[in-house]
Order: C-alpha cells, then sequence, then structure tokens
C-alpha cells in the first residue's frame, strides 16, 4: 500500500506484488486497452477517403450500365473538388463529405432508375452521424431503439430493433423517407 499526496488529497493505491520491480511501460501493458497484440497500423488513415471512394466507384459502376451525362453531371456537381494537399499529405475526408456523396449517389440512382448498391461502411457512417444530429420528430421515432439495416451487416442504437434497407433509412435520416419498421423477429439490442 502506497500513499501519495496531492494539494490537500491524499491518494491512496496499491501497487500487487506482480508489479514490484517493473517499469511504468511494462504495467501499462498488462491494462486492457492494451489486451491485443502489437499490429502494424500504418495503413490505418484519418478520415473516409476510402469510402468516399467507394461510393464513386459505385456511382461509376451505375452509370456504366444506365448512362445518363446528365445524372452524371449532377452527380459530381454535388461533390466538392479534391481537397487541397498541406504539406505534401492530403487533408483527411471529412464525414460530411462523405454525407453529401452517399446522398449524391442515391440520388444518382433515383433519376437513372436503378436500385442503389450503397458500399455497407459508408452506408452505416453516414446513417449514424445523420441520426446523432437528426430533427426532432425523426428523434421522436428513432429514441430507445436501434435501427438495422436489412441488406447490410450494421446496426446501432439501443432498445427494440426498427429495420429497413440501408437506402431506405438513409432517405428516413434525411426527412424524405418512411420510418423504418419493427423487426420482423422482435430483436432488440
Amino acid at each position: 500500500m502506497m500513499a501519495q499526496r496531492a494539494g490537500n488529497v491524499t491518494v491512496t493505491f496499491c501497487l500487487a506484488p506482480v508489479y514490484a520491480g517493473r517499469t511504468m511501460s511494462e504495467m501499462w501493458r498488462d491494462l486492457p486497452l492494451f489486451g491485443r497484440e502489437r499490429a502494424d497500423e500504418s495503413g490505418v488513415g484519418g478520415g473516409w477517403a476510402d469510402d468516399l471512394a467507394a461510393v464513386r466507384d459505385a456511382a461509376a459502376a451505375a452509370l456504366a450500365v444506365h448512362p445518363d451525362p446528365a445524372a452524371a453531371d449532377a452527380f459530381d456537381a454535388a461533390l466538392r473538388p479534391a481537397r487541397p494537399t498541406r504539406s505534401g499529405r492530403p487533408r483527411a475526408v471529412k464525414l460530411a463529405e462523405l454525407d453529401r456523396a452517399v446522398y449524391a449517389y442515391l440520388e444518382l440512382c433515383r433519376r437513372i432508375g436503378v436500385a442503389p448498391r450503397l458500399p455497407e461502411r459508408a452506408a452505416g457512417a453516414v446513417a449514424l452521424g445523420r441520426a446523432a444530429r437528426a430533427t426532432v420528430e425523426i428523434r421522436a421515432v428513432i429514441g430507445g431503439h436501434a435501427l438495422r439495416a436489412t441488406d447490410a451487416e450494421w446496426s446501432f442504437g439501443r432498445g427494440p430493433m426498427l429495420e429497413a434497407p440501408a437506402a431506405e433509412l438513409l432517405e428516413f435520416l434525411a426527412g424524405t423517407g418512411v420510418a423504418p419498421r419493427p423487426a420482423a423477429d422482435g430483436g432488440s439490442a
């Protein structure tokens, strides 16, 4: 048992015999945050650049099957040009940019008459972001519920499950679609 005085507060903590003679960095490795093996994380980057590229690829695939120059121009106009670099490194793509791209893609699919094939991670990230800043009316529907995309491997929230295809959930969260329905299996999160 060891006591240390900090101002008017005395902090008491126990150094178990297992930690005797060990450095702080050795002790920190035993904490739950460090419970996984070290791995190369050099490929992990900030931002949503890969997801934005996946949405652009999905739009290109839809336009390859159903060419429509006006729809393609509208999609491109909805997206901002590539962000400038600072110090030779590209700036991170923000969630707001991914949000614009996903909704521009949904509008593109509506214009050319094809079913959207949204990249799962992009759709889930945008849905979560929209749910977090939803209007009062939408929060009244989703409050106390979990949302699950029936055509993707994502869900979020707690409570009885509301489900719909990802595109329908996104349209609802944008205020342009119908509310999701309760899960068929009555599931909850």
